[in-house]
Parts: structure tokens; C-alpha cells; sequence
């Protein structure tokens, strides 16, 4: 039998709002929060770690049927301020429900992950952090990016 592949996109703008789209009904996204660095000084390094309530967060629930899903994500290594960019380095958690305030199983964000569903395994969190390092000359302002979220289902 052949492997069915479906490939749905989210649109995920930290620091702003948050947009989900999908184009099947056997995954849902669920926007939880933004990614928040809040007040940057310049020359000083911010962490966010995927454990803090200013990581970003979102669940992903399946149907409860058993699918392989492949989490694939197309991130900037900056984040913008009108013409100003900031380097920013992403990292990754994902947990099972109701694990959820565990730490998670770590991922490289710019490699992606794989997430198993079954009828056991509805839901998985997946939490976003990041460093940035503004340099002494980085200018003041609202600093974000978009991350766009794939989701596609390698088999059922």
C-alpha cells in the first residue's frame, strides 16, 4: 500500500498574533501564546526558554486515529523592526498530553520533528524559544517574525 501524504500549512507571527490554517480535518492547531522577548537592552543576551511563560506555545491534536505526522517549520534567523533586523537563534520542545508541564522532548526547530497519533495520543504541545544577543548599537522597538508551520502526514 502506498503512503498517503497530506501536507498542511500554519502561519504562526510571534510576538504579534497568530494565524492557523488547515487544510484537513484530521489535525487541529490550537494557538496558545506568542513568543515574548519583551524589553531587549542592547549588548545584553535574552533567553527564553521553552519552559517559560513567555515561550511560545501551541497544541496539535489529532482525531484519534493513528497517523505519522512530520513538524517542519520555515523560520528566519532574524527577527525585524521595520528595516532593523536582530539575529535570533529558535529552539524547540514538544510534550504529550497531559505532560504538558513537563519539560518535553527537545528539537531542533530548523530540522523539525516527527509526532506519533493513536487513539491514546491526542495531543502534543509544542513550545518555541530563542536567544537573541542585540548588539550595543541595536535599535529600540517591536521586534517579530513569522514561522510557518508544516504539518504532513507520512502514514496512517
Amino acid at each position: 500500500m502506498g503512503t498517503m501524504r497530506k501536507t498542511i500549512t500554519f502561519i504562526y507571527l510571534l510576538l504579534i498574533s497568530s494565524y492557523c490554517y488547515s487544510q484537513s480535518g484530521d489535525l487541529q492547531v490550537t494557538y496558545m501564546r506568542n513568543l515574548d522577548f519583551q524589553q531587549l537592552i542592547p549588548g545584553v543576551k535574552k533567553t527564553i526558554t521553552e519552559t517559560s511563560p513567555s515561550s511560545g506555545k501551541f497544541t496539535i491534536t489529532g482525531n484519534g486515529n493513528r497517523m505519522t505526522v512530520s513538524v517542519s517549520f520555515n523560520i528566519s534567523r532574524n527577527i525585524s523592526s521595520g528595516i532593523s533586523e536582530l539575529p535570533v537563534t529558535f529552539t524547540a520542545t514538544q510534550s504529550i498530553n497531559p505532560n504538558d508541564s513537563q519539560p518535553g522532548t527537545p528539537f531542533d526547530p530548523y530540522s523539525g520533528t516527527t509526532l506519533i497519533f493513536d487513539d491514546k495520543t491526542r495531543d502534543y504541545y509544542i513550545k518555541i524559544g530563542g536567544t537573541v544577543i542585540p548588539p550595543l548599537t541595536q535599535k529600540a522597538g517591536d521586534y517579530n517574525t513569522s514561522i510557518i508551520i508544516i504539518l504532513t502526514t507520512v502514514s496512517n
